[in-house]
């Protein structure tokens, strides 16, 4: 019965994982775009500085606040109350988006966005959420069979994008937001059939480790690293990437190249997911932490060997694969460092620094390729991936397990 239990909820997760990595992809196809349409350039120094990536930064940033709240509410209400506030919020935020794409409004576009970004991180607790019904021999699987659902928003994502970004004419790309509010009234129906326990005692009134306690930890920081460093080099090449093919200086691309190599990117993010959990069971969290940062690293030397069509998707697909290999091994990783009482916190808290990177790196995005060009963009993900090479190095060895 548990295991069905388990079973049930998986799917249940995976499935709103699908529809909520589709609207991040709907959000990264077009979103950048706009921004460059209506945003102003500001000049910082008497150096001019875009601010096409300022609505997603800013949905990375309320994405990153959001989650170390979303752990703590949902530790007093349950997951799945919880997962619905948070949905509710940012259906509002797609909404807001929406007017202000319609009044032309960068000031009303960006508030939008960051509304989203609230739900966005509330969502990203999905993968923790697989896990409270699961046993350990499931727990590696459960968050690799959720993050799969992310499949979907790969193959559904861009032909979607292509399908509604005039749906609302003469509104252009109107009807992607209109899509995405859909969506999360779709999420919040699968929510209220899934069968995840409350909170016990344990969980609510036990004691808890100062956080630099947990922090100290060998293996806390490598898995921290891990996923702060896989999202954010993945986010800086995928939101630089649109830039790129948009801004090309002898062939730019159009709006259905796009999204053909998003779908890649997606795909290469997701897919693996159907055989990650067994990998981290067969080869260790650690040798995929680092597997992943090598696969990164080829994504790169890809970019810089080329610009056509078949180089981007091939290189969006192959830094979503490293992306998936670091942040599942790098989620699994963090379950081994803290105790029930101490989940919320840590949860919270990881993805707090997780989002916060991703929000600096999509921030830096733009400006850098604006600033430097495509070829160095690249390069300057290359020390980032470096280190976390170093850190699993330093880790073997040294792994303590969690103290009780």
């Amino acid at each position: 019965m548990k295991i069905n239990r388990a079973l049930r909820n998986v799917s249940l997760l995976s499935v709103c994982q699908a529809l909520s990595q589709t609207q991040m992809v709907l959000i990264f196809s077009v979103s950048a775009i706009i921004g460059a349409s209506l945003a102003p350039t500001v000049n910082v120094l008497g150096i001019p500085f875009g601010l096409a990536t300022l609505p997603i930064t800013l949905q990375f940033v309320f994405m990153m606040f959001s989650t170390l709240p979303a752990a703590l509410l949902m530790k007093r209400i349950g997951r799945a109350n919880g997962f619905i506030i948070f949905i509710l919020i940012g259906s509002t935020g797609a909404a807001i988006a929406l007017f202000g794409l319609i009044e032309q409004n960068f000031f009303l576009f960006c508030v939008g966005s960051a509304l989203f970004g609230t739900s966005a991180g509330s969502n990203q607790q999905f993968r923790f959420a697989a896990v409270d019904t699961a046993d350990d021999a499931f727990k590696a699987k459960a968050v690799s069979l959720v993050l799969a659902g992310g499949v979907f928003a790969g193959v559904a994502g861009p032909s979607l994008s292509t399908w509604s970004f005039d749906m609302l004419a003469p509104v252009i790309y109107g009807g992607v937001f209109a899509v995405i509010i859909a969506m999360q009234l779709v999420m919040i129906v699968l929510l209220l059939f899934t069968d995840i326990p409350p909170p016990s005692e344990a969980e609510r009134s036990s004691d808890v480790r100062p956080f630099r306690q947990i922090a100290a930890q060998p293996t806390f920081i490598v898995a921290l690293m891990s996923a702060m460093v896989g999202y954010g080099v993945m986010n800086f090449v995928m939101l630089s990437t649109p830039l790129f093919m948009s801004f090309h200086p002898t062939h730019p691309f159009g709006l259905p190249d796009i999204n053909n190599v998003i779908m890649w990117h997606v795909v290469g993010m997701f897919a693996p997911s159907f055989f990650t959990g067994w990998l981290i069971k067969r080869y260790g969290d650690v040798n995929i932490i680092a597997a992943g940062a090598m696969i990164s690293g080829l994504s790169i030397a890809v970019n810089l060997s080329g610009d056509s069509i078949y180089h981007l998707r091939i290189a969006m697909a192959v830094v979503g694969l490293g992306w998936n290999f670091m942040f599942t091994a790098g989620t699994t990783l963090l379950l081994q460092t803290y105790t029930p009482a101490e989940k919320a916190q840590i949860q919270g808290i990881n993805d707090l620094f997780v989002f916060g990177t991703v929000a600096v790196c999509s921030l830096l995005a733009g400006a850098t390729f604006q600033a430097v060009g495509w070829a160095a963009t690249n390069l300057a993900a290359v020390p980032l991936l470096v280190l976390v090479l170093i850190a699993v190095i330093w880790l073997r060895g040294r792994r303590v397990p969690v103290t009780a």
